[in-house]
């Protein structure tokens, strides 16, 4: 595998579950960078939710933020692809009867619902990113007004619903009713909106062809639903085994869990000696 293009999704899959970098995979990382191998981030967060350890390893030079709706050389944003203000209005009117916990991602920055900023364990976060959520979101008390308002610049938009059947449902009625929206999860009671066009497979297919790298020469590793068409399209995609069930069948192959440094792994099978 002569890999010169390596993106990693960072939640459950570089990072530990308790929101923090291993020494090891960090090495990894680092190792993989010099030797020649481009390395990028590939993740569900905004630009500016993006952990200052990652973003400070020499040679991650390139971000795929808000699951492909951003890419940023450095800290210079590079493309966007950011959702259509008609199909906002949308989603706001097919969900206007139920009090769901909104989020929006603009401009690199997040803005959630206050209660969720409060609470968030009560809403499906772990502990472990309690932390992470309030030091990386402005709180606001109208979040529908909010999107609304800023309907014409959003990166993306999501969901929290802890009531499974009722996320199915409104997932499954909204693909059907705004089929120019992409729509995934990267955790469990998340539902997300990206325009389209904003997948992590088509931000590192843009990032192929800006570095001029071949997509059998690309390799990329993942763990949620979010991560799947981008696995799928590397030319050597691998899962953690930790990853969800759709994950796992896309990937080419399965390396350790991100809490027992998966990536690690990974890298050790990619660099070339």
């Amino acid at each position: 595998m002569d890999v010169k293009l390596l993106a990693l999704d960072l939640d459950g899959t570089v990072l530990r579950s308790d929101n923090t970098l291993s020494p090891v995979v960090r090495r990894a990382i680092e190792k993989a960078a010099q030797s020649g191998i481009e390395v990028a981030v590939a993740s569900g967060r905004p630009f500016g939710s993006m952990p200052k350890e990652i973003l400070a390893i020499d040679g991650v030079d390139y971000v795929i933020a808000s699951n492909g709706a951003a890419i940023y050389h450095r800290d210079k944003r590079i493309y966007s692809d950011t959702l259509a203000s008609r199909d906002v209005q949308k989603i706001l009117a097919l969900t206007a009867a139920h009090d769901l916990i909104w989020e929006a991602f603009l401009d690199g920055e997040t803005c959630t619902d206050r209660r969720y900023y409060d609470d968030p364990v009560r809403y499906g976060c772990s502990e472990a990113y309690i932390d992470y959520v309030r030091g990386s979101r402005d709180a606001c008390d109208d979040m529908r007004g909010f999107i609304e308002k800023n309907s014409h610049c959003l990166d993306s938009i999501e969901f929290v619903c802890t009531d499974k059947r009722l996320r199915e449902h409104l997932w499954d009625s909204l693909e059907k009713a705004v089929p120019d929206v992409y729509i995934t999860s990267s955790s469990r009671n998340f539902v997300e909106f990206m325009n389209g066009t904003a997948t992590k497979a088509n931000a590192v297919r843009r990032l192929c062809e800006l570095l001029q790298i071949d997509q059998k020469n690309t390799a990329a590793a993942g763990n949620a639903d979010n991560d799947v068409d981008m696995l799928l399209f590397a030319g050597t995609g691998a899962a953690v085994r930790n990853a969800t069930p759709k994950c796992l069948d896309a990937a080419d192959m399965i390396v350790d869990t991100n809490d027992n440094d998966g990536i690690a792994e990974l890298v050790e099978k990619l660099v070339v000696r």
